[in-house]
């Protein structure tokens, strides 16, 4: 045998065995020794990889200059540079060796993963299907196969091969966890149950199986059982920043959301660069319901605080891409419940996910203006093509009115729940998507279309629709108010409102160019038929009682108002209030009711005696109880919209206080176009004064009544705000 012959043999024993710089120093010997030997140069280069020295890659450089046809050289160059994050250069590499040995399944292996890796999940797709050919029995492969049919949107063929790989190996945790996790994507909950409850048999003492069932068991609202399973979690693994993380999610959803925060912010200590958890520290600082006016600076500097604080950690962060699929799940919903301008906050918020969503995704290629005679393709993204005040405001007047023959509309539904309405949305769209679909997949999706413009009607609700409005997929994006805040993300150019109902000054509200369109913006059409039937006894409301319509949503009620019923009250002692329960977890409501006490008890009145808090209505239900009532009390800062057009149907008196941001002006608006002048107020005291009045005159509420009988005609079906629109679209699609 040749010297350099037993020097390679003597250096793969070792190399085997683990004994690496022996390994190293013989293979050098046997390159020395045979100089054109690419097997020597090639090992050479594997084991001073493993051993991190530079000339790793030069090694294998020289193997493949002696043997360009070297397959596993290829292979093992291509893990060298994916080791690194060089995964655009490590693909040709695997590539090449599956291209000189299709039965390298090794390589084919890498090649897949990579391409995974890279977001090309159709591409993976072929590869793993490729492997599952060669091997058709093997769990791992139908796993593999899985995980990218998955990301390419093909959820049914991915469940196919979840399940098969569990039916090969019934102990296949990682395949029944993912298993379980498509499952509830697709809002098949008590599967997805099933499926988590299995893993969790199958590795009892692991820390995950507990956390995911614990998920499971969070996303069917079963926030209790939930946390049994996230403190089994920690049992496990004291030191579980996941587990600690989980629990301060189904405390936030119970609204506890000072325990919340105390769990956030152990997860945050146990892995200082755990972004998620310092993004729901963030914003775990902006509570449903405040106590005070007080309290409303202080939670506002706090998650200025903590705002700034995440920032910095995404800047240091080796790959903020990586929180990409969280981008959504904890936003800012209640930081414009506090009343003020928020565009600075907003702006840094905005900035930091547009990073996330840039370093995951890069730059995409928009479409090019339409040709001259081209329709615009205009995409709508919504999580809410259903029975949904976004969908009633203003998403159907769109669809049912914008001009075909000048435009083509794709709708896009990332949420999950359906009814008639989507139904009826899919029919107005030449192309109508639904989920659920991963990130990937929605992105796709959408750039396929090439939409000229993107709408998002409301960015700030819906997880996907977040996502999507940060990145840059048309060279035009809107928002709209359909949550009336403005975004921050430099990738919306423009914000649709309404010109009714922004004040003079309201540019300087928005990161975004204001577009006032023409009245209140909306094409809004009546409810067809008539109301359900309801009466005051059923409600718990007294027949000789004034009956005041309060029933927004609680966190709209800021406590330095509070007062106001209570001044009403004291004017017209037989009146109730009616408000509505919170449906985010009975704790708000509760601490709503008490401020509620303390305000009555500061005039010398018992709160109880006055405040009724109905249950959650069904939508039907909901306008009929409206029609049991006297007159409607508009909500002071943050106005009603949509309940106070279906209440339109009974003509009651509304009461409404203009505020100073778009999102305290609906109402006024409403009464404007309508030409009902005599129950807007300027100021608290003029808003109980008209209160007042409305319930010690009754010939006064029947004349207001007569007025917004014969004038919410002109609310509906208002053809001059689509004008506006497809003028606006015009301009910005063929300006590009």
């Amino acid at each position: 045998m040749a010297r350099s012959e037993q020097l390679l043999s003597a250096a793969i024993a070792h190399h085997r065995a683990g004994r690496l710089p022996e390994a190293e120093r013989l293979y050098r010997q046997a390159c020395e020794a045979a100089p054109h030997d690419a097997r020597a140069f090639h090992l050479a280069g594997v084991v001073a990889h493993q051993l991190r020295r530079p000339d790793a890659g030069a090694l294998i450089g020289r193997a493949l200059a002696l043997r360009p046809d070297f397959a596993e050289a290829h292979n093992d160059w291509g893990v060298m540079l994916a080791s690194t994050g060089r995964l655009a250069e490590a693909l040709p590499c695997f590539a090449r060796a599956v291209e000189i040995n299709p039965d390298y399944a090794e390589a084919r292996h890498n090649l897949a993963r990579a391409l995974r890796s890279l977001g090309r999940a159709d591409e993976a797709a072929l590869q793993f299907t490729q492997l599952l050919k060669a091997d058709p029995n093997s769990p791992l492969a139908h796993f593999n196969l899985a995980t990218v049919l998955e990301m390419a949107g093909r959820t049914a063929e991915a469940e196919q091969h979840y399940r098969e790989a569990v039916v090969l190996r019934a102990d296949f945790f990682d395949a029944h966890l993912h298993l379980a996790a498509l499952l509830q994507r697709t809002g098949r909950l008590p599967e997805a149950l099933a499926a988590a409850q299995h893993a969790a048999s199958v590795a009892p003492r692991e820390a995950g199986a507990r956390n995911n069932l614990g998920n499971m068991l969070r996303a069917m609202d079963r926030h209790g059982e939930a946390l049994q399973q996230y403190r089994a979690a920690l049992e496990i693994d004291p030191n579980s920043f996941i587990a600690r993380y989980n629990i301060g999610m189904a405390l936030r959803g119970e609204t506890r959301i000072a325990e919340a925060k105390e769990h956030f912010a152990r997860a945050v200590a146990l892995k200082p660069d755990f972004l998620e958890a310092a993004l729901a520290l963030c914003m775990a600082e902006l509570p449903a319901l405040y106590q005070t006016s007080a309290e409303i600076a202080e939670r506002r500097t706090a998650y200025a605080g903590r705002l700034a604080e995440f920032t910095a950690k995404l800047e240091r962060a080796a790959s903020p891409g990586a929180l990409a699929e969280v981008v959504g799940s904890h936003q800012p919903f209640y930081l414009p419940y506090q009343g003020e301008n928020d565009r600075a906050l907003q702006v840094q918020y905005g900035a930091a996910v547009c990073k996330v969503m840039t370093a995951r995704f890069g730059a995409a290629s928009p479409a090019p203006p339409p040709a001259a005679h081209e329709p615009i393709r205009l995409g709508i993204v919504s999580g809410f093509f259903r029975q949904h005040s976004n969908w009633k405001i203003p998403i159907k007047g769109w669809l049912k009115t914008l001009d075909r023959s000048r435009f083509r509309l794709f709708g896009y539904h990332t949420g999950i729940e359906r009814d008639g309405e989507t139904e009826a949305a899919a029919a107005l769209c030449e192309r109508f998507v639904e989920g659920p679909l991963p990130l990937d997949g929605w992105r796709h999706a959408i750039l396929e279309d090439a939409p000229h413009v993107l709408l998002f009607p409301e960015i700030g609700m819906d997880k996907v629709s977040a996502q999507l409005a940060a990145t840059r997929l048309a060279r035009a994006q809107c928002g709209s108010w359909g949550h009336p805040v403005t975004s921050g993300f430099p990738t919306i150019d423009y914000f649709l409102s309404s010109d009714l109902m922004e004040p003079p000054e309201a540019d300087v509200h928005y990161s975004e160019e204001l577009i006032r369109l023409p009245n209140l913006s909306i094409y809004y059409e009546p409810a067809e038929g008539a109301p359900a039937r309801v009466d005051r006894a059923e409600l718990g409301l007294r027949q000789d009682a004034v009956i005041y319509w309060c029933a927004q949503s609680p966190p709209k009620y800021l406590p330095q108002f509070d007062e106001v019923f209570a001044r009403i009250a004291r004017e017209v002692p037989a009146s109730q209030f009616v408000f509505i329960e919170f449906g985010g977890g009975r704790g708000v409501t509760e601490r709503f009711r008490e401020r509620l006490d303390r305000a009555f008890e500061a005039f010398g009145l018992d709160g109880r005696a006055h405040c009724i808090v109905l249950p959650r209505l069904p939508p039907e239900r909901f306008v009929a109880a409206i029609g049991q009532c006297d007159v409607l009390l508009d909500s002071i800062g943050w106005s009603g919209c949509n309940s106070v057009l279906e209440s339109l149907v009974h003509n009651i008196p509304i009461v409404t206080l203009t505020g100073t941001m778009m999102r305290g002006r609906h109402s006024t608006a409403i009464l404007n176009m309508m030409d009902v002048r005599g129950t807007t107020a300027q100021t608290i005291d003029e808003y109980v004064s008209i209160a007042v009045a409305l319930a010690r005159d009754s010939a006064k509420r029947a004349e207001v009544a007569s007025q917004i009988a014969a004038g919410k005609h002109r609310v509906y079906r208002d053809r001059a705000c689509i004008v506006g629109l497809e003028e606006f679209l015009e301009r910005v699609a063929r300006a590009l």
